[in-house]
C-alpha cells in the first residue's frame, strides 16, 4: 500500500511531497427553508467539510501534530452534485443529494482513510439553524463563513456534531486514476523563448495581511525582503509606480548560460488584492501577467476564493487572452489555493500550457518570503533541473517541519 501511494503520488493528477489526492462519494440530507436552486443549497451543505477537515481535534485522531498539520486536507471545488429527491414539508425544504469529486489529503490520512475505505462524517442537517458565533474565527465570524472556519469537534461547539442539527453520513474514498505528469517542470522552455525573446519574465504580486496604511504589515514587509533580496543578488532596481499604496518596482538581472544571455526581468507589485476594491490596479496586472509573463507567484488572501476568480477579475480587466502556445508556471500562495483554484484554470485554459502551484491548507504571510525564494532560486539557476519534488519540499523547508500540502498540478 505505501508503494502504491508513492508511486500515484508521482503519477498523479498532482504531484506533493506531502500530499496525495483522492476520489470521494457521498449521500446525504439537509432541511432548509431557502427556496434557492437546491444543488446550490446542496453544494453549500457540502462546503462544510472544510470546517471539518481543518480540524485540530480531527487531524489529531490521526496521531498528527496540528502545530505541523494544520488541517486533513482539502475539497476541489466545485464537485460533482446531483439532487435526488427535493421535497416540500409544510415550510421546510427537504432535499437529497449525491456527491462525487476529489479530496487533497495529507498522506498519512490518506493511506488510513484508503485502508479504511473511507470515514463518517455529522453533516448539517438544519441549514439554516447551523450557526453560532463562538464556534468560528474571532475575525470571519458571519454565518456566510461558518462553513469553512467552524469545528463541531470543538470543546463547547459538540451539539454541531449532533443531532438534530446535524447527521451522520459516511463519505466513501477510494484511489485516483493515475494520470501521467512530468516529474520535471519544463524550465528548458520556461528560460528559453517562450513568447518573450530571450526574456525571462516573473511577475510577483503581493497582497496586505490587513491594510495598506499599516508600514509594519505583514504583506509589506514581505514585499520589501524579497525587494531587498533582489538588489543583494545583484539585479537593478528601477521604480515603475510611485503609489505608497500601490508600489511597483522592476528587477533586472542579465544570466550568462551557455547558450546565450538570458535577460532576467522581476516585476513586483505590492497592491489591495480585496476582488471587492475599488481599484482595478490588481485585476489589470494579474491580467497581464497571465498572458505575458513566464512565471506568475501571487502571495495574498484567498477571499474564500474570490479574490483570484477569474469573471470578476475580468469585469475590471477585460478578458484574460491566456495564450494556448506559452508554457507558464503560477504559484497562488493563500490560503486553501488547491480547493479554489487548481479546477478554475483548468475549466478555463484548456488544452493549455500551465503548471499551477497551490496550498491545500492555510498559508502565512510571515514565511512567504522564504518559500517565495525557494522557488525563485530554481528558476533562476540556469544549470539545474530539479524535479518538481526537489523544488516543493525546498519551498517548504522554511516551515521547520510543517506544511502547506504545498502541490502542483498541470492544466
Amino acid at each position: 500500500m505505501i508503494l502504491f501511494l508513492l508511486l500515484s503520488n508521482l503519477y498523479a493528477q498532482i504531484i506533493s511531497p506531502q500530499a496525495v489526492e483522492v476520489n470521494f462519494k457521498l449521500e446525504s440530507e439537509f432541511v432548509t427553508e431557502s427556496d434557492e436552486d437546491p444543488e446550490y443549497l446542496a453544494d453549500t451543505q457540502l462546503q462544510h467539510l472544510f470546517g471539518m477537515l481543518h480540524s485540530p481535534e480531527f487531524v489529531e485522531s490521526f496521531g498528527l501534530s496540528f502545530e505541523k498539520v494544520e488541517g486533513a486536507g482539502g475539497l476541489q471545488i466545485p464537485a460533482k452534485i446531483k439532487v435526488l429527491t427535493y421535497a416540500e414539508d409544510e415550510k421546510d425544504y427537504i432535499i437529497r443529494y449525491r456527491a462525487s469529486g476529489v479530496f487533497l489529503l495529507q498522506k498519512d490520512i490518506a493511506k488510513k482513510l484508503l485502508k479504511a475505505g473511507g470515514l463518517t462524517l455529522p453533516m448539517p442537517y438544519l441549514l439554516d439553524q447551523f450557526y453560532q458565533k463562538k464556534c468560528t474565527d474571532s475575525y470571519y465570524s458571519s454565518f456566510g463563513d461558518f462553513w469553512y472556519f467552524y469545528d463541531p469537534f470543538r470543546k463547547g461547539c459538540e451539539k454541531f456534531g449532533q443531532e438534530p442539527l446535524a447527521r451522520d453520513v459516511f463519505i466513501t474514498i477510494t484511489e485516483r486514476t493515475n494520470k501521467k505528469y512530468e516529474l520535471k517542470p519544463d524550465l528548458k522552455t520556461i528560460r528559453g523563448d517562450n513568447g518573450n525573446g530571450n526574456k525571462l519574465v516573473i511577475s510577483m504580486l503581493n497582497g496586505y495581511a490587513d491594510t495598506s496604511r499599516t508600514p509594519d504589515d505583514e504583506g509589506r514587509v514581505t514585499f520589501d525582503e524579497i525587494n531587498q533580496y533582489l538588489i543583494e543578488s545583484g539585479f537593478k532596481q528601477k521604480r515603475l509606480r510611485r503609489l505608497e499604496t500601490s508600489p511597483m518596482y522592476l528587477y533586472e538581472k542579465d544570466i550568462e548560460t551557455a547558450d546565450g544571455v538570458i535577460k532576467v526581468q522581476i516585476e513586483r507589485l505590492l497592491v489591495d488584492t480585496d476582488i471587492t476594491a475599488g481599484s482595478k490596479v490588481f485585476a489589470k496586472y494579474f491580467k497581464s501577467a497571465m498572458e505575458n509573463s513566464d512565471v506568475i507567484i501571487y502571495s495574498g488572501h484567498s477571499g474564500l476564493g474570490a479574490n483570484l476568480d477569474i469573471p470578476s477579475i475580468e469585469a475590471k480587466a477585460g478578458v484574460i487572452h491566456f495564450n494556448q502556445k506559452k508554457k507558464q508556471i503560477a504559484y497562488f500562495d493563500s490560503c486553501s489555493s488547491y480547493s479554489y483554484y487548481l479546477s478554475t484554470f483548468r475549466d478555463i485554459k484548456r488544452r493549455s500550457k500551465i503548471d499551477i502551484i497551490t496550498n491545500g491548507l492555510n498559508s502565512y504571510f510571515g514565511s512567504a518570503s522564504d518559500v517565495h525564494l525557494a522557488l525563485l532560486n530554481h528558476i533562476l539557476d540556469v544549470d539545474s533541473s530539479p524535479t518538481w519534488l526537489k523544488i516543493l519540499t525546498d519551498m517548504e523547508a522554511p516551515l521547520d517541519g510543517a506544511t502547506y500540502l504545498l502541490n502542483v498540478g498541470g492544466i
